[in-house]
C-alpha cells in the first residue's frame, strides 16, 4: 500500500511539474512554438494519467 501511495504521489508531482512547465512555454515562446510544446506537454499529462490509471488497477491492497 505504501508503495502504491509513493508512486500516485510521484506521478501527481510530475503531472503538475508538466502542467505548470506547458503553460508557461505557452506564454513564453512564440505563437506555434508555445502551441507546440503546451501540446506535447497536455500528451504526456494524459500518459501519467493512465499509467496511473493501471497503477491503482494492479496494485494489490
Amino acid at each position: 500500500m505504501a508503495k502504491r501511495k509513493t508512486i500516485t504521489t510521484v506521478l501527481w508531482v510530475f503531472i503538475a511539474t508538466i502542467a505548470v512547465a506547458s503553460v508557461t512555454a505557452l506564454i513564453i515562446f512564440p505563437q506555434w512554438k508555445g502551441i507546440f510544446l503546451a501540446g506535447m506537454g497536455l500528451f504526456l499529462i494524459l500518459n501519467l494519467l493512465l499509467s496511473m490509471f493501471f497503477v491503482k488497477r494492479n496494485f494489490k491492497n
